[in-house]
């Protein structure tokens, strides 16, 4: 006689179906019912112990636990597959085949909580690197950006522009609808300062996330000092010899600083016009150029870079970028996040929004002590058509270091289809007094006041 026929004939012929109590008439929390996807058979594939745990400060909040020799068995109730209404209700009985009386009781949690297999010893929380995500699609937006500016027509860059203007964001907080609640709280405690409405606006304009200055200064090497813009530990490796040595050696500028890619074009093409290559001025454009190669190379790489130690490490990153390793370090603290990476030894270092755009504040400040602080048009073309940024964006972070940018005449052999600038910083003149960087910078533009009806 088969199996099935046997269990058929010991059951009784009627049962007697009995609810047992709820578990909120008796206090305790109702049967649980469970299943693993995985195949695991608790009894025929190895015993295990169960566990328990509630939330005693939220309804129906349980989590099973189902431990084995080798793995643990974790479900929730408040998994996806339990996310929403159940699509019927469960229960359990349990038949005593003598009396013929079954004795059944609601699934506690009104779902069958799925029991996933989790080896001990492994994090299965989130990492650091799943959070990244928005940074990929911040890169995504400006990659589009720089796509449509060189390729879009007319009427599409019109369109990209509007949708840019009209956002308001940490680079343009100077708009009035940006700072209105700044100058709300500001408001607040000039009432009770007794300030007036200059100081106001002073005190809310007076800070600002741009590369180390000083306000003060009325002259272009005490406003941006290099000392302050070079990380402490990049100063020293710096290869400035190199390119002291590039400046009268064509070959090895050409054959081996240029044909390796050891430092960008904006770099190389500018060194033949240091013609006194000993004097203290020549030694700042030197090092200001052997800083501005690995900010370029930074700036115009991936916005994202893994370091895994399993494959040398940040040595390993170093080469590939062409970047000593000490002025990568610096760079990297100063410029990018650090998560540790999914996999372990591996780390991934990404720049946000903020990040990015102090990298390249730091990059257009550089460049510019690299041309004794005044940049010529051809200059400027040169490092726009390397950054891949339009000509408007150029002068609107000029300016917002405190440059003055004036057209320049686009004309000669190498015209260019783009508008040509001119850019200088506190140039000497014979204003008196004299103007400081802090009058250079751009104003916060108000509304005027309606008048009242």
């Amino acid at each position: 006689m088969g199996k099935r026929k046997a269990l058929d004939r010991d059951l009784p012929e009627t049962i007697d179906l009995q609810h047992a109590d709820a578990p909120s008439t008796s206090g305790r929390t109702g049967p649980l019912a469970v299943y693993f996807p995985s195949g695991f058979q608790p009894g025929k594939h190895g015993s295990c112990t169960w566990e328990l745990h509630s939330n005693t400060s939220r309804v129906n909040d349980h989590v099973v636990v189902a431990r084995t020799g080798d793995v643990d068995f974790v479900g929730s109730c408040r998994s996806v597959d339990a996310a929403g209404p159940p699509a019927c209700k469960y229960a359990v009985g349990v038949l005593d085949k003598a009396t013929g009386v079954m004795r059944y009781a609601e699934v506690g949690t009104g779902n069958i909580v799925r029991m996933e297999p989790r080896a001990r010893g492994v994090n299965y929380g989130p990492t650091g690197a799943i959070t990244e995500q928005e940074d990929d699609i911040r890169a995504r937006i400006l990659q589009n950006k720089r796509l449509v500016h060189a390729f879009g027509s007319q009427r599409r860059k019109r369109q990209l522009d509007q949708k840019e203007s009209a956002k308001v964001g940490d680079d343009n907080v100077a708009a009035q609808d940006a700072v209105e609640d700044l100058l709300a709280a500001a408001g607040d405690k000039a009432a009770v300062a007794k300030m007036t409405k200059d100081d106001v606006l002073k005190a809310v304009t007076n800070v600002r996330h741009i590369p180390p200055h000083h306000p003060e200064a009325t002259s272009a090497a005490a406003a941006y000092k290099l000392e302050e813009l070079v990380p402490e530990e990049a100063w020293e490796t710096l290869e400035v010899e190199r390119l002291r040595r590039a400046i009268d050696d064509d070959s090895y500028r050409d054959d081996i600083l240029r044909a390796k890619g050891i430092f960008p074009e904006v770099v190389l093409d500018r060194l033949p016009l240091i013609t006194k290559p000993d004097g203290p001025a020549a030694a700042r454009r030197l090092r200001a150029m052997a800083f501005l190669g690995p900010l370029v190379a930074l700036y115009t790489g991936r916005h994202r870079q893994n370091v895994d130690a399993r494959t040398g490490g940040l040595k390993q990153l170093s080469g590939r970028l062409r970047i000593q390793e000490d002025v990568l370090r610096g760079c990297l603290a100063r410029f990018y996040s650090r998560a540790k990476g999914e996999e372990e030894g591996t780390e991934v270092y990404s720049r946000t929004k903020e990040q990015a755009r102090m990298l390249l504040l730091h990059l257009l400040i550089t460049a510019l002590i690299a041309e004794d602080y005044s940049l010529g048009a051809r200059q400027f073309e040169a490092l726009r058509a390397t950054l891949k940024l339009t000509p408007q964006d150029m002068v609107t972070h000029y300016r917002e270091l405190g440059c003055t940018c004036d057209k320049a005449p686009n004309a000669g052999a190498d015209k260019s289809p783009m508008k040509q600038y001119k850019v200088t910083l506190l140039p000497p003149g014979t204003v008196q007094p004299p103007r400081k960087l802090a009058d250079m910078f751009p104003k916060l533009q108000l509304a005027r006041a309606r008048a009242k009806k």
